[in-house]
């Protein structure tokens, strides 16, 4: 196996409604459409089209969802033989409301499984036979333990930090607890809102100075349509501008990136800055497709840096 996870998982259950209803208001729903998501498996999808083994772990529901879930990972060629089922448990989704004219809101329903998984649950001896571990260090405990185990087997780690410090707080880790996590990480990259914040700056260098007291390894950050920035273990600046694309959906260009991340840079070795150009790729295709899962096949992102040449 090249690269094992535990990390989110989500369905995106689609109601579309005649219109959104105020309080105490009332709607009609016109159509559902269920749209496999969250960003911790997506990021192993785009892994997954680069060519990488893959295997995901963590606690599902039994419901329809969390089938749903499996079936989704298993097309895309993803072992799901880790994943347990909780009897009666309800899987993690997200219900997105949205009327004729595309205004909509989104309700998180947590389910009672995700956070569930137990760290003892946690297959150590299939974490050890792979080459790259990788988290988004939700849910904490147990991807934590995971995080120890694939460090002690002498893995490449990967932590994508997605949310910002006060999400993660509502998750049960705290500032403490990101920053202990990293001893065990090779690359972080954390959403630019969560390291600010972690940091107390919006300054990237002095950002640097700061997780540097925790961190030996690679930092890299993402900065939308300004491209990524990242820091290597010796405090090399490598720089990437993000390509000019008509985008139609940036869901998901973030978990592409990082996607590719682990594929050419912890897996594959790539230097730093090619890496970054290929995972670029990656995100600019991702983001002229519909949905957070538009993301390319090797060869569409070879094709594409093949036109520059």
């Amino acid at each position: 196996m090249d690269i094992v996870s535990v990390s989110t998982y989500a369905m995106d259950v689609m109601m579309n409604v005649d219109r959104l209803p105020g309080e105490d208001g009332f709607a009609v729903v016109t159509n559902n459409t269920y749209l496999p998501g969250g960003s911790g498996t997506n990021v192993m999808v785009q892994a997954s089209r680069l060519g990488a083994s893959t295997g995901f772990m963590g606690l599902l529901g039994s419901d329809t969802l969390g089938d749903d879930i499996i079936k989704s990972l298993k097309a895309e060629g993803m072992d799901t033989s880790r994943v347990l089922r909780k009897e009666g448990g309800i899987s993690l989704h997200t219900d997105i409301v949205v009327d004729s004219e595309g205004k909509k809101f989104i309700l998180l329903n947590m389910g009672d499984s995700f956070l569930a998984y137990d760290p003892k649950d946690v297959d150590k001896d299939y974490i050890s036979n792979a080459k790259v571990y990788y988290t988004d260090l939700l849910p904490y405990g147990a991807a934590l333990e995971g995080l120890k185990s694939a460090k002690e087997s002498g893995l490449k780690t990967g932590f994508n930090m997605q949310v910002d410090l006060y999400t993660m707080n509502g998750f049960g880790a705290s500032k403490e607890d990101v920053l202990g996590s990293l001893k065990y990480v090779d690359l972080f990259a954390p959403c630019r809102a969560g390291l600010y914040q972690i940091c107390g700056t919006e300054d990237l260098d002095e950002c640097l100075g700061y997780v540097r007291k925790y961190f030996k390894g690679t930092l890299l950050v993402t900065l939308g349509s300004k491209g990524a920035v990242a820091f290597d273990e010796n405090d090399k600046r490598y720089e990437c501008a993000a390509r000019n694309v008509k985008a139609v959906d940036t869901t998901g260009a973030g978990d592409s990136f990082m996607g590719a991340m682990l594929y050419t840079y912890l897996l594959g070795g790539m230097e730093l800055g090619k890496a970054m150009e290929f995972a670029t790729v990656c995100s600019a295709i991702t983001c002229q497709g519909l949905g957070a899962r538009s993301t390319p096949t090797k060869a569409q992102v070879e094709a594409v840096l093949s036109q520059a040449f």
